[in-house]
């Protein structure tokens, strides 16, 4: 009987601890029930956290680059009536230099025109004296005067000559701007302008 006793009391303390240990299990089923949903909250939270710190961190280097393109902007005005005070002097000085050489290629033609006639009338007279017929004498002689010459005989007075000698022209855009006034200044630009942007 009293082994029967001692067994029921070490029954009766495991069906306690066994009770006990329920009742945590059933007031713990809820809280672990929550654990999926709990986990989800989480990481919707770390992922807001993320967010607000990418949108912060963003927001700051789009506001420094702001106030960087509005500082640098300030110098904007001034930059550009440097430049177009340069540009425009360049023009005029372009529109000089045109004007100069037509000037010296218009007065050349006329000591070609002089030479010109003054060889077909020394050629004219030799081919008599030789009974000849100097009738095809101007046509040929004219072969060795005109533009060609008058060219030959500018570059003899200023040998070397270019519109943009000593110019830096490897940056394309020094070339551009070079470009663009000569374009609009010269009369020819085409006989300046080569299509590798060189003069």
């Amino acid at each position: 009987l009293m082994m029967l006793s001692g067994f029921d009391d070490s029954l009766d303390q495991r069906l306690k601890r066994a009770e006990e240990a329920e009742g945590e299990l059933l007031k713990l089923q809820p809280m672990a029930a929550e654990a999926p949903k709990l986990r989800i909250e989480k990481a919707k939270h770390q992922k807001m956290q993320e967010r607000n710190r990418v949108r912060e961190s963003s927001t700051q280097v789009a506001r420094q680059a702001a106030e960087a393109a509005t500082d640098k902007q300030s110098r904007v005005p001034d930059l550009v009536d440097a430049a177009g005070k340069a540009v425009q002097e360049l023009y005029a000085v372009m529109r000089d230099i045109d004007a100069h050489r037509r000037e010296a290629a218009e007065s050349l033609a006329l000591v070609d025109r002089v030479d010109y006639e003054i060889e077909v009338e020394e050629g004219e007279e030799q081919e008599i004296a030789l009974e000849r017929d100097p009738r095809g004498l101007a046509y040929a002689l004219s072969a060795r005067h005109g533009d060609v010459r008058v060219k030959a005989m500018l570059e003899d007075l200023a040998p070397g000559f270019g519109f943009l000698k000593g110019c830096n022209l490897a940056e394309p855009l020094y070339r551009d701007v070079a470009n663009f006034v000569i374009e609009h200044a010269l009369t020819s630009p085409e006989s300046v302008l080569q299509p590798n942007g060189k003069s």
